[in-house]
Parts: structure tokens; sequence; C-alpha cells
């Protein structure tokens, strides 16, 4: 069974791994669709040892075959991959702290018991029954394929704290972005902008309903805040850039007492002026992966149609197809979502 893997600097390979068998606890998932990540991306671009179990971790898939231990789940189930639950026994958890149980954060990042021992640019694949969400019929593979990224974007506007009526700020119109955007206009924004360079995505940003859009590179970004929101500025930064400058940035631009969260993962350091941190009373909240409850409430939004996935979706391609695809998000901003569909030939 080939299985694409990123296995160096703009290096993506196409490795024969045996076919995956269900063992206790772990079923065997027959692969939809499976979205390229920019996290799969940045380490295509930048190389370094990238866990093979979180290279394609963005799948829907039907389950093809179930040990006898795993009563949640049969043949022809339709699943996407999650978090586990906490497990109650680690010491986040003993100390009352599920929301970062250790053995599902590891499993969410390649290591520990959790983790696959591949990702999901593959026929198939064997995962843990603890980690599988089911799908409602509602949801085509196609969405079922961006849950995971949406349900990041979930947690962070959950984590952050947006409440009805409040303003915010998106920085970057990559999926995640664009994910975040109407998340928060799910949570009761009353006012979204996002800032973002490139003009494919900025109209992808207003059609998803932001309520202004900004051009960085041509615009006076703090004059456009100060229109929408008024000298004061807005109550949330979401930085989802993963840009080290556009976390001092976003500092900047939030109102005294309002909230920079964090949510692109910057790769470089960034320099940020504390002080100003500091006099403004700036929260900062940092937001990575999710929960395990986050996922009904993803798949609930998918449903009614306040989180739209088909307009981040921009192309589908084969295995074979998968180095071009990496080359191309990598240098077209028109690409926001590849999926890729290991049936195809």
């Amino acid at each position: 069974m080939r299985v694409g893997l990123v296995t160096g600097t703009r290096s993506l390979e196409l490795v024969e791994l045996p076919q995956p068998e269900p063992s206790p606890g772990r079923a065997v998932v027959k692969i939809a669709y499976c979205g390229i990540c920019g996290t799969d991306l940045h380490a295509w671009t930048h190389g370094g040892a990238y866990s093979p179990a979180i290279c394609g971790h963005e799948w829907s898939g039907t389950v093809s075959a179930v040990p006898s231990d795993v009563k949640r789940f049969r043949e022809g189930d339709r699943v996407t991959l999650g978090i586990a639950a906490p497990c109650g026994q680690c010491a986040e958890c003993r100390r009352g702290d599920g929301a970062h149980c250790t053995p599902a954060f590891l499993g969410m990042i390649g290591l520990g018991p959790l983790a696959g021992s591949h990702g999901g640019f593959a026929p198939s694949l064997a995962f843990d029954a603890e980690r599988l969400i089911p799908l409602p019929s509602d949801v085509s593979d196609e969405a079922a394929a961006l849950v995971e990224p949406a349900t990041v974007a979930v947690h962070a506007v959950r984590r952050a704290g947006l409440q009805l009526g409040d303003t915010a700020v998106v920085v970057g119109a990559g999926p995640i972005g664009l994910l975040t955007l109407q998340c928060a206009i799910a949570g009761g924004a009353g006012a979204v902008l996002v800032i973002e360079p490139q003009e494919f995505r900025r109209n992808r940003a207003a059609e998803l309903g932001a309520s202004a859009v900004v051009d960085p590179t041509n615009e006076d970004v703090a004059e456009r805040i100060a229109a929408l929101f008024g000298r004061v500025g807005p109550d949330f930064v979401f930085e989802c850039a993963g840009i080290p400058s556009t976390i001092q940035l976003s500092a900047d631009w939030v109102r005294r007492g309002g909230t920079v969260a964090l949510v692109g993962v910057a790769a470089l350091p960034a320099e940020i002026q504390p002080g100003g941190w500091l006099a403004r009373e700036i929260r900062l909240v940092a937001s990575l992966g999710y929960q395990h409850e986050e996922f009904a409430l993803t798949l609930g939004l998918i449903q009614d149609g306040r989180i739209r996935t088909a307009p981040l979706h921009t192309k589908t391609v084969g295995l074979e197809e998968m180095p071009a695809a990496f080359e191309l998000l990598h240098e077209d901003p028109t690409e926001i979502k590849i999926l890729v569909d290991p049936r195809r030939s």
C-alpha cells in the first residue's frame, strides 16, 4: 500500500507500507478524503523531522474492519478523526483539568499509544477507536475532511471567550482564518474584520460574512480598524497567520483590556514589546488543537450551515498528484484547501 509522507525539505514520497489490520482497540478505516494541512505544508517547506502519524491528519472515511473489543463502531460506519476523551488518570485529569489530558494531547500530536502509524494520505489506516468520531448522514465526505481544522477554529473561539456582540479581527484568511471567521460570527460577534494580503482570500472572507476586509500591503490597517471599531479597537484579535511580526501587531490593534488569541503556529521567534502589553492589560490566549466534545459542536455547525466548508475546498487530487499539489499550495494563494482522494487514479 502506498502512503504519502513528507520526508524532507520539499520532498513528498509515496512509501510502500503494509496493509493495515485491525488489532485490539484499533479499527481499520478506508480513507475517502484527506486534506493537506498547513502543518503538512510547513514540514514540506522547512524539512526536519515530521511524525508520519500526523502527516495527513484531516481525513474522512468508512470503517472497513473492527476488532472484537471495539463495540462503538461497525463496518460501514462513516467516521473522521478526533482527539480521545480525557483519560481520567493522568496528572492533569486528576487535578480536574481534563481539557489538557496528556495521553489525549500526545495522540493528537502523533506521539504515544493513541497515535497512528501513519496519516490519511493512504487508501486505509488502522486507528484507535477512541479517536474516531461518527459522522451524520447529512455531512458529506468532502465536508467531513474539514471537520478537524474546523474544530481547531471552534476551540480557538471558545477558548478565547468571545461573547455575544463582541468585536474581532482575524489575521490571515487561510483555511484556519476563514474557519475562525465563521466561528466568531456563529459565536455572536457583532463585527469581524479580516486582514489578508491576497485578493482571492479576501474575497472568500467577504463571501463568508466578514464585516470588512483589509489588504495590509496597500492600506493603513490601524485606520481601517479605527473606522470599523472606533479608536477603542476590537475586543479580540485572532492571529491565524502564524507570522512572528503579526503577534506584536495583534497587540497593537486590540483594545486596552482586550484579548489576543494565538491560533497560527509561528515557526520563528517573535519579538514583542511587553511594556505595552502590561500597560494595556492585554490578555493572551494560546490555542492548539481541540477537545473531544468540540467535534460534536463542529458537526452541528456544519450541519446547520453556520460553518461552510465548500468555499474552502479548491481542488481534489490523487496520491500521484500530491507532490504537485504541495507545490501549488506553496505558490498559488488561490488554492486554499486541497483534498487528496486516494481512490483517484
